[in-house]
């Protein structure tokens, strides 16, 4: 063996140990750490264990620690996320392989389709801010467009507190936001901080056209409570502007308070305020939970320098006796009457609210109200078993798929059709190592890429081998065959190959979700197969060609 083969055989080497490192954090042991409340019953913590059932599971148990180790086939994320809905388990988290720590691998990311979680299209209400501006003027596809994109960053920066893994977050045309949460732990809450827009605003209230507005709805509306509708509610809005014939400058809303039975809060009775905002959400510098003078939840903060003088000049003397309403999502929840000016900047919010309402309102205002309300147009929830059984599926017709091929390249090739079908392995192994490398997130199309190309990475070995046929019954020696047929079967698998990754590249670029990840896997399949097909395979000849006692090729 000549010193160039030496150095060959170490690289090959080398490449398919860092491989396998690379995917240890997936396919190898790895531990899951589950924390137990204290509260939790013996009967829930017996239902937990029974889900890892042994030898596929060991399970450790120190305090309201759970260890549950086991491969990286039975311990995923969609088992982590199933764990967390367990009743009684505070939270679950897979501890890191120690590859992750010595050369930087991680384990391949899950989709949403097979790890469970949340599929949302938020569509922007535009037709709310035209008709509060008072020019009411239309806006323009650019306007609408800066709208979007603005609200999307604090999306993104409100889905980012709640610790999702590899979120996807990305326009839909110029009015719409695509959002994809995979291993969501709380879809309620994360909706909630989505939802609302988090707009705060102090507005002093008309209690004249107040009065009017009281009487219209007695004399007009015969139901004894408010619909609860939002459509109905705007609808029944817009009658009593017209009906009281309300200025430009003035705006009615609905007073909100919470409903003892239900505890959840319900319009009362209509509101007029004045349209100019007396103090916006952006006049706020910090906020946290407190409480009022009732011992009842509210947020407390601090203005602005600007808001300090807004807030002094509101709460002056010209308006005592007045009420300043509190404004939250365009529901009034406090309209205290004002009686002493407030020239301190600091001021609090108060509604009734629950620790829910205070915190998720605490967060938003931290982070900036969205320019823009929200509405949930579309809405798909998989479940985290759902999507363990989409990886069963995938894992079980990857390996039939592969052993397939095998079989039939050992029966139809003999003794070359072995070194192709481990050639297939390496595929395999170098297929998974990029797709943890490099970070990508793996989903169900994902997983029918590699499926695809398992088929497509023994084209390349067809060829060659029946180019080597061709020159061993053209007379040509052992060696001079493996060299020749590498040579000439090299263009018609670079030109094939090449015509695939072009058309992969595209779906990369202009694709989005699904498609873009079946082209993903698809591209690194193809680069793999080539590198195993027209490198590792052509050493193993090349090896073979050096013993000159072999007269021809089980082939």
């Amino acid at each position: 063996m000549t010193r160039g083969m030496v150095y060959k055989l170490v690289f090959i080497l080398f490449v398919i140990a860092f491989a396998i490192v690379l995917i240890l954090p997936t396919i190898g042991e790895k531990t899951m750490r589950v924390v137990i409340d204290r509260e939790t019953t013996a009967e829930q913590i017996a239902a937990l264990k029974r889900k890892f059932p042994a030898p596929t599971y060991v399970i450790k148990q120190d305090g309201d620690i759970l260890l549950v180790t086991g491969s990286g086939r039975s311990i995923t994320d969609a088992v982590m996320n199933d764990v967390r809905t367990f009743p009684g388990v505070r939270n679950a988290e897979i501890e890191k392989h120690w590859a992750e720590e010595a050369v930087m691998a991680k384990k391949i990311n899950l989709g949403l389709d097979l790890q469970g979680g949340m599929h949302l299209v938020l569509q922007a209400d535009f037709d709310r801010i035209e008709k509060k501006s008072l020019e009411r003027k239309k806006l323009t596809d650019k306007e609408k467009n800066e709208l979007t994109q603005q609200a999307l960053e604090l999306i993104r920066n409100r889905i980012d507190k709640f610790g999702v893994a590899e979120p996807s977050i990305r326009p839909r045309g110029t009015d719409a936001i695509e959002i994809q949460l995979p291993g969501v732990k709380d879809p309620k809450a994360v909706k909630k901080a989505i939802g609302t827009t988090g707009q705060v605003e102090y507005r002093l209230v008309d209690d004249e056209y107040t009065k009017r507005a009281g009487e219209w709805l007695q004399k007009n509306y015969l139901q004894k409570t408010l619909p609860e509708e939002s459509d109905r509610l705007d609808a029944l809005q817009a009658d009593i502007t017209r009906g009281i014939n309300l200025p430009a400058d003035r705006e009615v809303l609905y007073y909100w308070e919470r409903i003892k039975d239900t505890k959840k809060i319900a319009a009362q009775y209509p509101i007029v305020l004045m349209r100019e905002v007396a103090i916006a959400g952006v006049d706020i510098n910090k906020a946290w939970i407190g409480q009022d003078e009732y011992g009842g939840l509210a947020v407390h903060f601090t203005t602005t320098a600007d808001g300090a003088t807004k807030f002094a000049d509101v709460t002056a003397k010209k308006n005592w006796g007045k009420k300043l309403a509190i404004v939250i999502d365009d529901k009034v929840r406090s309209a205290p009457r004002l009686n002493v000016q407030i020239t301190s900047g600091q001021a609090m919010i108060n509604g009734n609210f629950t620790h829910e309402e205070v915190t998720t309102l605490t967060r938003i205002i931290k982070e900036g109200a969205l320019p823009v309300d929200l509405k949930i147009i579309e809405e798909r929830t998989v479940g985290p078993s759902l999507g363990q059984d989409s990886i069963e599926s995938g894992i079980k017709a990857a390996l039939l798929g592969l052993t397939a091929v095998m079989i039939f390249m050992v029966l139809y090739y003999k003794l070359a059709g072995i070194i192709a079908a481990i050639g297939l392995v390496l595929n395999m192994i170098f297929q998974m190592a990029l797709l943890s490398w490099l970070g990508f997130t793996l989903t169900l199309p994902g997983i029918a890429g590699i499926i695809l190309t398992v088929g497509m990475a023994v084209d390349a070995n067809v060829l060659i081998y029946e180019r080597m046929k061709e020159e061993i019954h053209a007379g040509k020696s052992v060696r001079m065959a493996v060299s020749l047929g590498f040579e000439r079967a090299f263009w018609a698998i670079f030109d094939s190959n090449l015509t695939t990754l072009i058309s992969a590249f595209v779906l990369a670029q202009f694709g989005t979700g699904p498609i873009k990840g079946f082209a993903v896997t698809l591209t690194i399949g193809l680069i793999s197969s080539m590198f195993v097909a027209l490198y590792i395979t052509r050493f193993v000849y090349e090896l073979i060609s050096l013993n000159k006692k072999i007269k021809k090729l089980s082939i």
